[in-house]
């Protein structure tokens, strides 16, 4: 039975060949930009299922765009209602794609308040600000959840949310809305693909 230290060692080896070939996330749906799976275990909703998340940071991200990568992205936190929510409908996507989403957590450093607070946020806006709207102070402002998906360097799909009308304060989403926000985020993925064929 493999442990979980020696999963880690196996896929730091793995992307390790990956960097080494320059082959890894260019041009197939999902590339990973790094080894370390995120601890996830805050998000209730994912408890006992296997998660498609690993750690990413901007500078990273960034980085991967320049270099023409094709990978898919979610900016959230735990403490987020909607986060909570849209998390494990996007980890079934990503499964159903074979894909694994980089996630960024924009309250892993505890004295960050707002997402406009996280590292290298000059650098996000920079790489995708006309996706993100003007806060009241005139600042574009990234909300979460966020999932981008990016193709060839290149942004091919933005949601920010969950579905139109659906408060996370105040309720849960309904199976209709949950399975919308699915047909999204499944729409999305096919995107990444390299036939750009959604899955039946």
């Amino acid at each position: 039975m493999i442990t979980e230290t020696w999963k880690k060692v196996l896929r730091a080896i793995l992307l390790a060949v990956c960097l080494l070939t320059a082959g890894c996330g260019s041009g197939s749906a999902g590339g990973t930009l790094s080894g370390e799976h995120s601890d996830m275990s805050d998000y209730i909703l994912l408890d006992g299922v296997e998660h498609v998340y690993y750690d990413l940071d901007v500078e990273t991200m960034v980085k991967a765009m320049k270099a023409k990568k094709t990978f898919a992205v979610m900016f959230g936190y735990p403490a987020c209602e909607w986060c909570a929510e849209a998390v494990p409908v996007l980890n079934q996507a990503a499964t159903e794609y074979g894909m694994e989403v980089g996630y960024i957590n924009t309250r892993s450093n505890p004295e960050w308040q707002k997402n406009t607070e996280i590292t290298d946020y000059d650098m996000l806006i920079e790489a995708i600000g006309g996706y993100l709207e003007y806060d009241s102070d005139g600042v574009r402002h990234l909300y979460t959840p966020t999932a981008i998906f990016i193709k060839d360097g290149e942004v091919v799909g933005f949601h920010e949310g969950t579905v139109p009308d659906h408060n996370a304060r105040n309720r849960p989403m309904t199976p209709e809305e949950r399975e919308e926000l699915l047909n999204t985020y499944r729409g999305m993925c096919a995107q990444l693909q390299n036939d750009s064929a959604a899955k039946q």
